[in-house]
This record gives structure tokens, C-alpha cells and sequence, in this order.
């Protein structure tokens, strides 16, 4: 297992394994996304309701739920694109689209953080 072959192909064995590597972590991610990203469309979903019910109570008017209903939208590209990745033949689509998804998802994922501090200060009675 750790032995180290001394012959004229061990560079281009040992970069063909380390793309393989990147390319099953990269679906791996995409998997995860694919778990995790309708669970947090839910969640968005949710804190919207929530606010429209909290605002309407209070008579006020915030922002959070707007951003909120942008936000679930990336989740949903994310999801869509990691889903389209974990299905596609071609193994360069694959890791383009597995990038694009985790961006998307990184990208929602902070916003999601952004907003719940702003609801934090904002919305504090």
C-alpha cells in the first residue's frame, strides 16, 4: 500500500489519481447540496412566514422577508445545478457544475447569516 512504483508512468498514474481525487470530491459536495439545499429553502420558507406574522402583529415592515425570497431562490439554483451534476456523463460538466453549485450555495448560505443578524438588531423588541 505504500509502496512507490519506480517506473515511466508513475507522474501521469499519480496526477490521474489526484484528478480522480478532485472529481469524486467535488460530486461528494454536490451530493451534499443536493441533501442540504431543499433544507434550507425550507427554512427560508419558514423565517418568511414568520416574519409576515411577527410584522403583521407589530405593524411593521421589514426587508428580511424580501431578502429571504431572493436568497431561497439560490438555494434552488444550487440544488438544480448540484442535481444536474450528480447526473451528468461528462467528467469536465460535472466539476464545473459541482464549483458552480457549491458557489451558489456558499453565496445563499452567507446571505442566510447576513439576514439573520439584520432580523437580530432589527427586529429585537
Amino acid at each position: 500500500m505504500g509502496e512507490v512504483i519506480n517506473d515511466s508512468n508513475g507522474p501521469e498514474r499519480r496526477s490521474s489519481d489526484s484528478a480522480n481525487l478532485e472529481q469524486r470530491a467535488e460530486i461528494d459536495v454536490s451530493e451534499k447540496i443536493f441533501a442540504n439545499g431543499p433544507n434550507m429553502l425550507v427554512l427560508c420558507l419558514t423565517v418568511i412566514g414568520l416574519i409576515k406574522i411577527y410584522t403583521r402583529f407589530e405593524k411593521i415592515t421589514t426587508l428580511a422577508d424580501n431578502f429571504l425570497a431572493f436568497i431561497s431562490l439560490g438555494y434552488l439554483v444550487a440544488t438544480v445545478v448540484a442535481y444536474i451534476a450528480i447526473r451528468s456523463r461528462n467528467d469536465q460538466a460535472r466539476l464545473k457544475l459541482s464549483r458552480v453549485a457549491d458557489l451558489t450555495f456558499l453565496i445563499s448560505l452567507g446571505l442566510t447569516a447576513a439576514v439573520a443578524l439584520f432580523m437580530t438588531f432589527a427586529l429585537e423588541g
